[in-house]
């Protein structure tokens, strides 16, 4: 079985208040059980919404990818993504005469903790109500869930470190073969990632992308129903109020002019009523290496994708393996190109990825 190994390193600076090295990065990834040769391979595993390093499927994902395909897959808590899980501690949004008169005047006005929460549902949950409430965040500068480059900056540190530690091992792995694994928010910053590290990825395989963070202009909300009620959660970000260049974050914005080396896969259902299909065509055709699979009904056969909206119902680990057994690998030892510095340049503002201390580093500066 595949060694799984799990280290903690200091994390990218934030860029939003400046402080350095006051957060630690939670590295996970797994080794083949044969060990690392020429050609072994590197997979990053990106969650989105709802997906952590610690969530049964993506520890059977690192170990089973790990020794089937002979990859060093790596998975990472990046900056903010605690806030991107489910509900945890809500408030109710406001007064409800009927749910008054059911639950004996209660002071919906206090925030209420799980136990309260709980009984308020057991009672509803007899009535065709839907109870609004809001998810009470506690996002700061700090830590918070800003949906691009912090996130992006410390997927891109976990890889580079895992490689820092190949060669410290004296172990040679194939350039070649290096993937980004993502859904939906997760394959957004999969397409970051290979924006800010050029020629870093050899495949990205993406399921249900956006082209911009909704969640930037919008709230996102999540139902849970409970017999005939319904508690509808709303989620509000810190980022969607914090003035900053949010149009560079739009992959139209990033991938202009951008020589794209990565072979990308992009899987987007036809219904998905996150992301338009037309507006992800208008970008994928915008894109060399890049081929969109639009899917629709059916494509539903093969037990890989149950839906066609936003993603797809998929079977991570059934969509991956038809990719691994479909695609492939080149295996002629191309040189690979190295950055010292990548720019990104944007209105008044120019965004710099500096490579040269082997950990990437990202500075933001106005003109």
């Amino acid at each position: 079985m595949a060694k799984s190994n799990h280290i903690s390193i200091p994390a990218h600076y934030n860029i939003y208040n400046g402080e350095h090295n006051r957060r630690n990065l939670d590295i996970y990834f797994t080794e083949p059980e044969s060990g690392v040769n020429s050609n072994t391979g590197i997979l990053l595993l990106i969650p989105g919404f709802g997906g952590n390093s610690n969530s049964k499927i993506y520890q059977k994902m690192r170990l089973q990818f790990a020794d089937s395909y002979n990859l060093i897959v790596i998975q990472c808590d990046y900056f903010g993504s605690e806030f991107m899980q489910g509900t945890s501690r809500v408030k109710p949004d406001y007064h409800l005469k009927d749910l008054e008169r059911i639950l004996s005047k209660q002071d919906f006005t206090q925030v209420l903790n799980n136990q309260d929460i709980m009984n308020v549902i057991n009672v509803l949950a007899n009535y065709p109500y839907t109870l609004d409430v809001t998810e009470i965040l506690d996002e700061k500068i700090s830590n918070f869930n800003d949906m691009g480059w912090m996130q992006a900056m410390d997927l891109l540190t976990a890889v580079y470190a895992i490689k820092a530690i190949l060669a410290d091992n004296k172990l040679k792995f194939n350039q070649n073969k290096v993937i980004a694994y993502g859904h939906s928010h997760g394959a957004y910053l999969g397409y970051l990632c290979n924006r800010l590290a050029p020629n870093e990825f050899s495949l990205i395989i993406d399921n249900s992308a956006w082209v911009k963070p909704l969640y930037f202009n919008h709230s996102r909300f999540l139902i849970h129903y409970f017999g005939e009620m319904a508690l509808k959660v709303k989620f509000d970000y810190l980022a969607k109020n914090l003035q900053y260049d949010k149009d560079i974050l739009d992959l139209n914005n990033l991938y202009r002019n951008f020589e794209n080396n990565a072979i990308i896969l992009s899987y987007h259902g036809i219904d998905d009523d996150l992301v338009n299909i037309n507006t992800k065509k208008c970008f994928c055709e915008s894109v060399i290496n890049m081929t969109l699979f639009p899917i629709g009904e059916k494509d539903l056969n093969k037990g890989i994708f149950k839906s066609t909206n936003h993603g797809l119902t998929a079977d991570f680990i059934k969509h991956f393996d038809d990719v691994m057994n479909a695609f492939s690998f080149s295996k002629d030892k191309k040189e690979h190109k190295k950055f010292e510095h990548v720019i990104i340049k944007h209105r008044e503002s120019e965004y710099v990825v500096d490579y040269s201390s082997g950990l990437p580093r990202l500075t933001c500066n106005t003109f």
